[in-house]
């Protein structure tokens, strides 16, 4: 069987805090891809920390787990374990370098399925004719939507917007999502400092463009409407 191979890029911008507690791995091996987005909870002093330990750690759990041909099974419980060693290993951090926490977003693509892990509110969306697909964020105002006690538009600007029931270090929780992309999809990765609105305005056109090009227009995007930290990782055929 022909592997398919992907246009892939990452792209992170410090935001007006002038320390980036985002981090992002972009890791290609045999016949699959893994994207991962961490986001270090803006509330602990060691975000940034925390979020490099994600990272190394689903980096490491791919490179030394991952082998040609797995099962989608397979591929759900390396990344629910990579989870749980990054929740590990942030909170022993945390015992000598103080309390730290970091959303964590990661996929793994191999021959256009898409395994999926979620934790926070870092997000992975697939969008190719609209978009199609979303992970569930796991903040009070997802909550808030869900129940019906407020709507998409003032989701969009609620004073409690960033506030999260679960991270990596806090309260940690694992959600799981295999999505078949189609030709012509894109898959993205991001944080939380690219809103909704923007990426579906931007991406509404962009089947014909590189992942290096989406990359720069989502990461403008994010700039123009937000003073925190924005990092993308995008996947196109």
């Amino acid at each position: 069987m022909r592997v398919v191979r992907y246009d892939i890029c990452g792209m992170t911008h410090t935001g007006q805090k002038g320390r980036n507690e985002d981090a992002y791995a972009v890791i290609e091996i045999a016949d699959a891809s893994l994207l991962a987005v961490a986001d270090g909870v803006g509330g602990e002093v060691h975000g940034d920390r925390a979020a490099q330990i994600a990272i190394e750690s689903v980096t490491a759990a791919f490179t030394g787990t991952y082998r040609r041909g797995m099962e989608r099974g397979e591929i759900r419980d390396l990344l629910a374990s990579a989870f749980a060693e990054a929740d590990l290993q942030i909170r022993e951090a945390a015992k000598s370098e103080g309390r730290m926490g970091t959303t964590l977003v990661a996929a793994i693509v191999t021959n256009r399925c898409a395994v999926i892990a979620n934790c926070g509110d870092s997000r992975a969306f697939v969008t190719g004719n609209g978009m199609r697909f979303k992970t569930r964020e796991h903040t009070l105002v997802q909550m808030l939507l869900e129940q019906g006690s407020i709507d998409a538009a003032e989701a969009r600007h609620h004073p409690l917007r960033n506030v999260i029931f679960h991270a990596l270090g806090i309260n940690m929780t694992v959600d799981l999502y295999e999505e078949d992309l189609r030709p012509g999809e894109i898959l993205v990765l991001c944080s939380d400092g690219l809103p909704d609105e923007a990426a579906r305005e931007i991406l509404s056109s962009g089947a014909e463009r590189r992942s290096e090009e989406i990359a720069r227009e989502l990461l403008q995007g994010g700039i123009a409407r937000s003073d925190d930290d924005v990092t993308v990782v995008v996947l196109k055929e």
